[in-house]
């Protein structure tokens, strides 16, 4: 990015923020965090230490009334609050990233892609798994046909207990949640797969395995513009890793967490990288490489378009999986 930065807000202190979306900032030269905004004490202290000179505030609203000359926030505050928050910022004529999900329930997801629109703002998710190193290589290598046209998809996603948080537990909590594993993996096997394959999704039904509060695991079975793809997710798995596949007429792409494996015929070509999807979860340098998708909406149109599409499929086929079959933590709800 050349001219001049763009001026922002760090909106939530936690985990992600301090070791992700911090880093990435400081390294990215388009961007300057002039505030941020926690709500617990002591996070803010961490937050005025972690960015000397930065403004801290409580709420965003006592932010708005305050700071002038702002471009955008950066929410990564717990998921119940991603709506609110964004809303906000819109309302107050803000561009907006937000962490996945963007929101969690489609009602509240329409409402902002409505809100965005009549503002003329970006409002972006962190689809930031597009931008692992072995990811970006598996689209390259299906854009230039190397299984020929993918007939079948597959994405499975272990993780042997839910990532920690500053909150209490809000990942098995779906009342803030949005609903547990589905949501939280989910989310980003989906966009991933619409992405990787180049089309919509156009159904899909799900088998959630029960839980005291929310799904721990899932099996998904979902349609994209004609190709089948199942989805396997878990947080109970014996251990962490991720695998997926891409058949087609000519050959296959395998993901074996650290590695693709490509098959023609008799042919079998392996591309190792340097650390696996699964290892650690926050990953600074892919929200860094994200920060330019985010300008290019923040510029064009198009581009702003294109992202907020891709979250609404991303939560088409979450909202499709609880509703085909909710789990027992949302019949509850319900």
């Amino acid at each position: 990015m050349t001219g001049t930065p763009l001026k922002g807000v760090l909106v939530g202190f936690g985990k992600v923020a301090e070791a992700a979306h911090l880093p990435a900032f400081r390294g990215s030269p388009g961007f300057s965090l002039q505030a941020v905004v926690e709500a617990d004490p002591a996070r803010r202290q961490a937050a005025a230490a972690a960015l000397p000179g930065a403004r801290v505030y409580p709420t965003l609203t006592e932010l708005l009334a305050r700071e002038r000359g702002l471009d955008f926030v950066d929410v990564a505050a717990p998921p119940w609050l991603h709506a609110p928050l964004a809303l906000e910022a819109l309302g107050a004529g803000l561009h907006v990233l937000c962490e996945k999900p963007l929101a969690t329930s489609p009602s509240d997801l329409d409402a902002l892609a409505a809100a965005a629109r009549k503002a003329g703002r970006a409002l972006v998710c962190v689809h930031n798994w597009k931008k692992a190193p072995l990811v970006v290589r598996l689209k390259e290598l299906l854009d230039a046909g190397a299984s020929g046209p993918v007939h079948e998809a597959h994405w499975h996603v272990l993780r042997t207990q839910p990532a920690a948080d500053a909150g209490g537990g809000w990942r098995l909590d779906p009342a803030r949640a949005g609903g547990g594993v589905v949501m939280d993996h989910g989310w980003h096997a989906f966009y991933l797969l619409s992405w990787l394959l180049g089309k919509r999704p156009t159904g899909a039904h799900a088998v959630l395995s029960p839980a005291a509060r929310a799904e721990e695991e899932a099996s998904v079975l979902a349609d994209f513009g004609g190709v089948p793809a199942s989805v396997r997710l878990s947080w109970r798995a014996p251990a962490r890793g991720h695998w997926g596949l891409f058949r087609g007429p000519e050959g296959s792409v395998e993901m074996l967490d650290d590695r693709l494996i490509l098959r023609r015929g008799e042919e079998r070509t392996s591309h190792v990288f340097r650390e696996a999807l699964s290892a650690g979860s926050a990953h600074p340098e892919w929200f860094r490489d994200l920060l330019p998708d985010f300008a290019d909406a923040v510029a064009r149109p198009e581009a702003r378009a294109a992202a907020l599409e891709e979250a609404l499929d991303a939560m088409k086929v979450v909202s499709l999986c609880y509703g085909a079959a909710p789990s027992p933590a949302r019949k509850r709800r319900g």
